[in-house]
């Protein structure tokens, strides 16, 4: 199985290294009844952001790119846009960041998942909605940026995310870590990202 490899672990990602990408794209529609849990709000960005509509391209726009345009594009979380290199994305990336000022930016985080076990290595997106509680992981909602599917709960993402790299019957952790997409810039030589790392979680379901 091909691994996506996101260094945002390290909090750095060099753009120039190869990507081994697994392209998340569900092969059915997700359930619908989950909408029903989901707020109006993220439930406009979703069908107006475009993201989704991105193709996936091994080693050029991966999981790590899904989740960080769908970061920049809706968080409200970016205080500024001047640590990002946009033309340097459009190039790296072959991709457009539109900000758009008229639409409503909700707290979205970046989120990284991982098992360095088994070399499984993806980034999706999380809505908080309780911000009395941002360091409980049941105060999120969970995104798929590269198709939009939703989860409602940990153990969600947990069933959804394991398949791609189980080995066995034994149930596997799934490390988690909720932060943010701080600054792509080049060094001189290459193009780099950055990210805070500000919530870890170890789950694990049955």
């Amino acid at each position: 199985m091909k691994n996506c490899h996101s260094l945002f672990l390290l909090s750095l990602l060099t753009l120039s290294l190869p990507s081994l990408g697994q392209d998340m794209k569900p092969k059915v529609k997700p359930n619908p009844l989950l909408s029903k849990t989901i707020p109006a709000g993220l439930k406009k960005v979703l069908l107006d952001d475009k993201t989704d509509e991105h193709a996936y391209i091994p080693g050029k726009y991966y999981c790590h790119n899904f989740a960080s345009q769908f970061y920049l594009q809706n968080s409200s979380l970016v205080k500024t846009m001047d640590t990002f290199d946009l033309e340097g994305m459009a190039k790296e990336w072959g991709t457009i960041i539109s900000r758009l000022a008229t639409s409503e930016k909700l707290p979205i985080y970046y989120v990284s998942l991982s098992n360095k076990e088994h070399g499984f290595y993806h980034a999706i997106n999380a809505y908080l909605v309780n911000p009395e509680k941002p360091e409980d992981i049941d105060s999120y909602i969970f995104i798929e940026p590269q198709s939009d599917e939703t989860f409602i709960s940990s153990e969600q993402v947990y069933n959804k995310y394991r398949h791609y790299y189980d080995k066995g019957n034994e149930e596997e952790v799934v490390h988690l870590t909720i932060g943010t997409f701080d600054q792509f810039k080049n060094n001189g030589s290459i193009y780099q990202s950055f990210s805070s790392q500000l919530y870890e979680f170890d789950i694990k379901f049955k």
